[in-house]
């Protein structure tokens, strides 16, 4: 019986094989960055839950104190943590953002899923809250706010494993990452834009979620805003980050505020 040449099986040759690895590549290399910022997305999308629920909580506070915001600070740091050993710390909260616990019942909500450091319960130190509140708004009354729909009340901060303190003034950060973490907003004059009404924020939160990060409204809604970056840096090295431009641009300012 004679045997067909044809009943030999056609292996792939390394030409084929190379085309094939060289086409799947190309394929991950266009693929990969879509999937990280899909991921990515998804996070900036929870973090918008995170802070549209704590800005929720600060309405629910103003209800029960006279329409006022939290203030920054609420009890010093040795009656908080009396009543932390005492097992009772809401009954001496340490700054605003423990001050909402009893009406968010969570300290994770605090922690923002784009930011690797924390979380930590202690809220006299650093990773207790990787959100700010606007240290112009804080304290003040609704009827302060003349435009409650571009002032800023919350936003993306950074996280710590410490609690630094930056001076307190315009275009500054208090308590970074504790329960009293406040920015000022400001104008910075490398912004280049043409208003004085610019926040400025310091620190990776401003670029955290795709080259912008999430603030929270005076009126409840929450958005995300592109960052752009200035030139310039403070005495501590921190570079500034500005958003808006020169129509309707978000603003700390409340009808009282000079900074």
């Amino acid at each position: 019986m004679q045997h067909s040449h044809n009943s030999r099986k056609k292996g792939f040759t390394l030409i084929e094989l190379l085309v094939v690895i060289a086409i799947i590549a190309i394929l991950a290399a266009i693929l990969f960055p879509v999937f990280a910022r899909a991921r990515e997305n998804a996070r900036r999308a929870s973090c918008q839950s995170n802070l549209k629920q704590i800005a929720l909580g600060v309405f629910m506070y103003n209800q029960d104190y006279d329409e006022e915001l939290p203030t920054v600070t609420v009890n010093s740091s040795t009656n908080y943590e009396a009543a932390l050993t005492a097992g009772n710390a809401s009954s001496a909260p340490y700054g605003w953002a423990d001050a909402l616990q009893p009406y968010l019942k969570s300290t994770q909500i605090f922690q923002c899923p784009s930011e690797t450091l924390g979380p930590n319960s202690d809220a006299t130190t650093g990773e207790y809250s990787d959100y700010w509140i606007n240290g112009n708004a804080a304290g003040k009354a609704d009827a302060q706010f003349d435009a409650p729909a571009v002032t800023v009340l919350l936003g993306d901060g950074q996280g710590s494993t410490t609690n630094p303190t930056v001076a307190s003034g315009s275009s500054s950060e208090d308590w970074i990452g504790t329960s009293r973490y406040v920015s000022y907003g400001g104008s910075p004059a490398a912004c280049n834009l043409a208003t004085t009404a610019v926040p400025a924020v310091f620190g990776p939160g401003a670029h955290r979620h795709l080259t912008g990060a999430n603030i929270a409204f005076a009126d409840g809604h929450v958005k995300w805003e592109k960052g752009v970056s200035d030139t310039s840096t403070t005495s501590a090295g921190i570079m500034n980050e500005c958003w808006g431009t020169a129509n309707g641009v978000p603003t700390f300012k409340t009808t009282d505020a000079n900074s």
